[in-house]
Formats: C-alpha cells, structure tokens, sequence
C-alpha cells in the first residue's frame, strides 16, 4: 500500500504503530486519536509526505527528536498524551518549529549531562568497579584496553571506554543511556558515584531552558 494517502485507525484501542510504517511513503494524512499507543516506531520519521497528523488521546510521553525532519507536517494534534518531552504546555501549541526547537535544546542538554556524568565516573570509580559496571552493561574490555589502561590513569580508560559505549549505541537515545548507566551503577553498589550523579540531576533540573 505505498500509494496510500490517507490513513484513519482511530478508536481501535492500539498499542503500537507497526513497525515499517515508514514505508507509506506517499501518506499525506494519519489519523490515529483515541488509541493506546505509547511511542513512535523509528521508521515513523521516514514519512516525509506526512502532512497531517493526529495522535491525540494516546499514551505518548515522549516525541522523536527527529520530527523536524518531516518538512511537510503543517497540522498537529498531541492533546490528551501524557507527555514529558516536550512537555504539554510545548505541543498544545500545535506547532512544529515550536516542538523541533524544545527537542533540539534538550538533546543539546542531555549530551552536555552525560558528558558529566561520564566524568563523575571516570574520576571516581575503582578497579574493581569499572570490571563489575562494564560487565553490567555487556561492554567487552579490549586488549587495547588493557594495554593502555598500564600507561595512562584509570580516569582516562574509563572515559574512553565509556565513549566508545556511547559510539556503539548511537540508536539508543542521551536519556536512555544516562538511565542505563545510571541503572548499572545502582546494581554494582557505586553509591558514593550515584549520590554525585543524583546532586548533578537535581542541579540541572532546577534550571529551566
């Protein structure tokens, strides 16, 4: 069906969008209001004929940082989701630009909290620690590792390696990485790393953007 223009699945109590809807390339209008559906798919922002868009009613907390992309979206409809990112106040003025410039700020402002996060790490865990986070987050220290970790400082390794974590995951959203690490570092007992982390999210979010 790439010929398809218009698409109404309202009202059906849907969970999720499949997964290449992508491919209705020639989709000028999607009205999906009054479903159940939490996120967006990924190909979702390969829908470039997009003009019209209705998802209000559903479960969204959050959109796609790549919206901007869809240049033809001239009407939108986000009311009644409980979304965080934006916020409501952002998309109840159903615009665009507006959506696109609050997202873009943000992922500017998790890449600079991850970065800090990184540094807290890497300045204060042990050994013992880094071995035990890097098993928690499937990530294989290298020879190359190994060998440098025996000329440069342990603070340097890390971050290194953390980086290289970050590379590897670039499908993978600032936020839910920083939540992973964040997750992994809880479950191997760096509490003194997590109370530095806790303090820096409480500092950043008392700054309004």
């Amino acid at each position: 069906m790439i010929q398809l223009k218009g698409l109404d699945i309202s009202n059906n109590a849907i969970r999720e969008l499949p997964g290449n809807i992508g491919e209705l390339r020639s989709l000028v209008s999607l009205n999906a209001y009054n479903n159940q559906i939490r996120n967006l798919p990924p190909s979702f922002l390969s829908l470039s004929a997009l003009q019209q868009l209705d998802l209000s009613g559903n479960k969204l907390t959050a959109l796609p940082s790549g919206i901007y992309n869809l240049f033809s979206l001239k009407e939108i409809n986000f009311d009644d989701n409980p979304l965080l990112r934006p916020p409501v106040e952002i998309c109840k003025e159903k615009q665009l630009y507006t959506i696109a410039r609050y997202l873009q700020r943000a992922d500017e402002r998790d890449e600079k909290i991850l970065e800090k996060i990184f540094k807290i790490v890497a300045n204060n865990i042990t050994k013992a620690n880094f071995e035990f986070l890097c098993q928690k987050l499937n990530l294989a220290i290298s020879e190359t590792d190994k060998s440098t970790m025996s000329t440069v400082s342990l603070s340097e390794t890390v971050h290194q390696v953390l980086d290289r974590w970050k590379t590897e995951n670039l499908s993978v959203t600032t936020a839910a990485l920083r939540d992973q690490l964040t997750r992994a570092l809880t479950m191997i007992g760096a509490y003194e790393i997590m109370d530095k982390i806790t303090a820096l999210k409480l500092f950043t979010c008392a700054i309004k953007f």
